[in-house]
């Protein structure tokens, strides 16, 4: 093979970000991200209407104050009320159609998020609506409940479960941890039994010991069969546990989701701020140009 025939070598292909023999007191031309006391705004998207979650918006909001650090600004954002009318979230994500219809609009948050100058996005659902897609359109970092507390539960223990609240929600809940390619890690996704409703766990914001009794129930099951780590698989379930002090049952940790989630985001702010790293685009996220981007928003 002759030399001019030869593939570029892989430095000559790099995109540096900065040059690693400047002395850290040389700031000159260095980019903006090597900051270290620069604020933070995150963008936190639940897929239903905060209005209909009685107390909950609040709740999360108080406690999200105790996670973040101190210069990070939570904006929580519901979803919109003409989808439900009087409707569960559970009876519009049962369908496939009807799921994809109302949660498709996480895609223009995002978007808005980036636009509004928000650093990150939250997606606050077990469900992480169009979280590939979303990734696709924007730059800042867009996590979901489901991602972080399995990623994070992998450096906790060999074998987690997740809970959620109906059969029907752990069906579709296995489809998610399938799709991660985590099924070795995340052994047991099984919901709180027949007879807990969305009601009653928004509910257990107020009244928790039906709930934490429900859940302490399905946890001593789930260890018996090895589960190392317990992940509440809804974010108003992880509050509810939280407020209630629930934190280990049996030796096995019980992850609190909305933490979690909140400092895997500001983490990965971080990460790109002093480090730029970013997603993938050659294959995992390849973004769209912004004149075809505009053009199809345009049409939609």
């Amino acid at each position: 093979m002759s030399t001019s025939a030869r593939r570029p070598c892989a430095r000559s292909r790099c995109v540096r970000f900065r040059d690693a023999r400047k002395s850290q007191d040389d700031t000159e031309d260095m980019p903006i991200w090597e900051g270290r006391t620069m604020a933070m705004r995150i963008w936190y998207q639940t897929m239903s209407p905060l209005n209909r979650l009685g107390s909950y918006a609040g709740i999360v909001a108080s406690h999200a104050r105790t996670i973040v650090s101190a210069d990070t600004e939570i904006f929580f954002n519901g979803a919109s009320e003409k989808f439900y009318r009087d409707r569960l979230p559970a009876d519009v994500f049962r369908y496939p159609y009807t799921k994809f219809a109302v949660q498709k609009e996480a895609i223009d948050y995002c978007f808005r998020a980036e636009q509004e100058g928000f650093d990150a996005v939250v997606l606050g659902s077990f469900s992480e609506p169009f979280l590939r897609e979303s990734r696709s359109l924007v730059e800042i970092p867009v996590v979901s409940l489901a991602e972080s507390a399995m990623l994070v539960g992998c450096s906790m223990a060999e074998e987690i479960a997740l809970v959620t609240l109906t059969p029907e929600y752990a069906r579709r809940l296995r489809d998610t941890v399938r799709r991660h390619k985590l099924e070795s890690r995340v052994t047991q996704v099984i919901g709180l039994g027949e007879g807990i409703s969305e009601h009653d766990v928004n509910r257990g914001l107020d009244e928790p010991e039906r709930i934490v009794d429900a859940f302490c129930s399905v946890a001593g099951t789930v260890i018996d069969r090895g589960a190392d780590l317990l992940v509440p698989a809804e974010g108003i379930l992880s509050l509810v546990l939280h407020k209630y002090g629930t934190a280990e049952i049996e030796g096995a940790p019980v992850m609190d989701s909305v933490a979690t989630v909140l400092r895997y985001a500001e983490m990965l702010v971080e990460l790109r701020r002093r480090t730029g790293l970013s997603v993938g685009r050659r294959w995992s996220y390849p973004q769209p140009g912004p004149d075809l981007r505009d053009d199809i928003r345009r049409l939609m």
